[in-house]
C-alpha cells in the first residue's frame, strides 16, 4: 500500500503539468475563437443566392430533368 502511495505521488507532478498544458490549450483556443467571431462580425457579408439549389442549367438541358438519354 505504501509503495503504492509513493508512485502515484512520482506521477502526480506530471499529472499537474498534462492538466495546465490542457487548460493553457483550451485558454487560448477560447480566445482566439472569441477574436475571430468578433472580426468576422463586423465583416460585409453578402450578396446571397436567393436559392441555391436551383438548377442553373435548366433551360440548356435537352431532355428534361429526369432523363439524361439522347
Amino acid at each position: 500500500m505504501k509503495h503504492a502511495v509513493i508512485l502515484s505521488l512520482c506521477f502526480l507532478p506530471l499529472a499537474f503539468i498534462y492538466i495546465v498544458m490542457k487548460l493553457s490549450l483550451l485558454w487560448s483556443s477560447s480566445v482566439s475563437e472569441f477574436k475571430y467571431v468578433k472580426r468576422d462580425a463586423k465583416r460585409i457579408h453578402g450578396p446571397y443566392v436567393v436559392n441555391p439549389y436551383a438548377d442553373l442549367d435548366e433551360e440548356d438541358e435537352e431532355f428534361g430533368s429526369c432523363t439524361d438519354y439522347q
